[in-house]
């Protein structure tokens, strides 16, 4: 692992960076669920047995990867591994310290559960659907932030839960009316799963190994992997029976290629998400990320007509068409709101004489995105960003007027500003 120190001077501000890696992680998604979908309505094979083929060829393909980006190789002098222009954080393949290696086997416990509930519904929906399904983790993320918090929720966040709420309902209408299993998948394992390994992957993320060195996300990725298929081939195997595993035989050449592109694009968009929950909130950066609901009607669509049938039976009922697109209008004005809503301030802080480091205590405040240590008449600047001013005050201000050796604090808000 690299120190970040070392790590070069861009040209691209934090925030930048910030947007980039949540942005680009909903669109790899977006392939990565493509790529799924695909492989299930072309090969025939259960969802079950194809789970279990594509989740093991994926940690093959991304063990593969990580050894060859722990090749070091020599720039400017120095020698790195090739995965450092992934995350400055990673120096080779390597097991993790005992406690993010904890947070770890939590969150792919929990992976396992929502991997399983994700194959179980790409076996029977289209990406358009199955996309916007996922997006009901920012409710659970948010209502998981105001019970920490034990704060009331302000109006905008009941309007985005809301909003986010009918929108999912309405991507999964069916000539039918609404399919129940379907639901209580999608409102039970699949999203208060995916909440807690987002909660765990970013205790994990934002984890000091020594100061100025964090846990990486390429080694977060491949442990969690690892456990992830663990726990979901241990629930799938009661319900395997013997034509599945000969399926597996028979169809894994043809699905090979489908496998492997989903992997690759898989592997980027956990990456990117996860470096994006060591710089943001878990709400916000699935807000951003939320980009693939968008993508999904398109991708959909077009995909049809150039590959008829390769996303199952598209329904031609206009009004039930425009019932999924109103929904999918819904989920972005939620996460949109959500996103506009937050407040970002400026914090100096004055801090007593001979007092210690304070900046391992001050980032791990909520609502701290960033803290830098000042030469000067002051000693600290914080980044900070919560959903209102009365949140900043109260949630963010007094934790930080708490720590012992802080003199004075100024917070300045940010009214408008260019990165």
């Amino acid at each position: 692992m690299s120190s970040r120190s070392e790590r070069p001077v861009g040209h691209r501000s934090a925030t930048t960076v910030f947007y980039s890696l949540a942005l680009g992680s909903g669109v790899m998604r977006t392939f990565s669920v493509t790529f799924d979908i695909v492989a299930l309505n072309t090969i025939t094979i259960d969802y079950l047995a194809y789970g279990f083929l594509a989740q093991w060829t994926s940690f093959v393909v991304t063990l593969c990867v990580l050894v060859f980006l722990s090749i070091k190789h020599s720039k400017n002098g120095k020698k790195r591994a090739l995965g450092y222009s992934l995350d400055p954080d990673f120096g080779r393949l390597r097991l993790l310290p005992r406690t993010p290696m904890i947070y770890i086997v939590i969150a792919g416990v929990f992976a396992g559960v929502s991997t399983l509930s994700y194959y179980i519904l790409a076996g029977s929906s289209d990406s358009s659907t199955v996309l916007p399904y996922g997006q009901l983790v920012i409710i659970y993320l948010l209502i998981g932030d105001l019970f920490a918090e034990k704060d009331t929720p302000t109006v905008i966040e009941i309007q985005s839960i809301i909003s986010i709420l009918f929108g999912v309902l309405l991507v999964g209408a069916t000539p039918g009316g609404f399919n129940i299993i379907t639901l209580l998948i999608v409102l039970g394992p699949l999203n208060i799963s995916s909440a807690l390994v987002t909660y765990y992957q970013r205790k994990t993320k934002r984890y000091e190994i020594s100061p100025g060195l964090r846990v990486d996300s390429l080694n977060m990725r491949i442990w969690t992997l690892l456990v992830l298929n663990s726990v979901m081939s241990a629930l799938m195997f009661p319900f395997m029976t013997e034509s599945s595993w000969h399926s597996m035989v028979i169809e894994f050449i043809p699905l090979l290629g489908y496998m492997v592109a989903g992997s690759v694009t898989a592997f980027f968009s956990i990456i990117m998400y996860i470096r994006a929950l060591g710089r943001g909130k878990m709400a916000v950066v699935n807000s951003l990320s939320s980009i693939s609901v968008v993508l999904g009607l398109p991708v959909t669509l077009i995909g049809n007509l150039l590959i008829p049938g390769a996303f199952g039976i598209i329904n031609a009922d206009a009004f039930l068409w425009s019932l999924k697109l109103f929904g999918i209008i819904l989920v972005m004005i939620g996460v949109i709101a959500l996103e506009a809503s937050d407040v970002r301030s400026l914090v100096i802080i004055h801090v007593k004489p001979l007092t210690g480091d304070l900046l391992p205590a001050l980032f791990e405040i909520k609502g701290v995105e960033s803290v830098a240590a000042l030469a000067g008449p002051q000693d600290y600047l914080l980044s900070i960003k919560s959903r209102n001013l009365t949140k900043t005050r109260t949630l963010i201000l007094k934790k930080i007027q708490k720590i012992e050796g802080i003199k004075d604090v100024e917070t300045l808000v940010v009214m408008k500003e260019y990165t």
